[in-house]
């Protein structure tokens, strides 16, 4: 799920999460703690985050909207999105 930056905020423990510069316009985010992947944060004003991390499940505005890459996925992929 991507985010502007300026509505993300690191309450954790660890804060800041560690980063590993994997692209020239994006680095990968880990909790500096455990080594959990949290997403990527963009070098633009864009922070993805992996929905496994967040600690609340069943929220509607988490539901997948459109996914990347629909029409190269093999035909025996399904993918269940809302339209």
């Amino acid at each position: 799920m991507e985010f502007p930056k300026e509505a993300v905020e690191w309450i954790g423990e660890g804060g800041m999460p560690t980063l590993y510069r994997s692209s020239n316009g994006s680095s990968r985010s880990f909790c500096p703690r455990c080594g959990s992947t949290l997403g990527a944060i963009d070098d633009h004003p864009t922070v993805a985050l992996v929905t496994g991390s967040f600690d609340a499940k069943d929220i509607s505005e988490f539901r997948p909207v459109f996914h990347a890459f629909e029409d190269s996925c093999p035909n025996w992929w399904k993918i269940d999105i809302a339209r």
